[in-house]
């Protein structure tokens, strides 16, 4: 074998290798990769917390439930409840993180025939001169002065979602004062005697972020 054909059998054999390599690398699926140089930054500590409606609601110092607004029995024609004085203050107020609007409804119940919701008239008031907790005067504008019917009436504002007419609204940690009272008119007639009624008053509120 001559000098010249040597390397054409070498280059031959090397390709043939090469070939071979490459079937190899094909038939099992094996890749090969670069090294790279890399850098990352981890930043943690991304912490999300959502904010409060909280409605109070307090009766002479007494949260509710179980607060009661008013009560009284033997009541006569033309009395008023609460008899000492002309209104009861009720402190409303928002212990939450973000502003709320809140509405005040009422339901009534009969346990006899007699029907005596029908006949009494529930007040509602703001404080005296609109301002400060005062119902000594029982002068603030009046935000209610009807009877409460068994099927429910909504008596300041609305609990339907969003900004409804006469909803009150409270920023976060502020509160106010509603006066309420209870009335049986001197025309009330001779079939209410020993009558019985009993009331659920619902304070209900929400957000009025993103609640138009």
């Amino acid at each position: 074998m001559d000098d010249y054909q040597k390397p054409r059998r070498r280059r031959r054999g090397l390709l043939a290798l090469l070939m071979a390599g490459t079937a190899i690398m094909a038939a099992t699926g094996a890749t090969f990769s670069l090294a790279l140089f890399t850098s990352s930054v981890a930043v943690g500590g991304n912490g999300f917390t959502t904010g409060t409606i909280v409605l109070g609601v307090s009766v002479g110092g007494n949260a509710a439930p179980p607060a009661i607004i008013f009560t009284a029995g033997a009541m006569m024609p033309n009395d008023n409840v609460p008899a000492l004085v002309p209104g009861q203050a009720v402190l409303i107020s928002n212990s939450g993180t973000a502003q709320l609007r809140y509405a005040i409804s009422g339901t009534s119940t009969n346990p006899d025939t007699k029907a005596l919701n029908t006949a009494l008239l529930i007040i509602v008031r703001q404080p005296d001169g609109n301002a400060g907790a005062s119902c000594a005067l029982f002068t603030g504008n009046v935000l209610f002065n009807a009877v409460v019917p068994t099927a429910g009436v909504n008596m300041v504002g609305n609990p339907l979602a969003g900004n409804q007419a006469g909803d009150r609204t409270l920023n976060s940690g502020a509160s106010e004062t509603l006066c309420f009272k209870a009335s049986l008119p001197q025309a009330t007639g001779n079939a209410f005697q020993g009558a019985t009624s009993t009331y659920t008053f619902t304070f209900a509120a929400e957000q009025t972020a993103s609640n138009p």
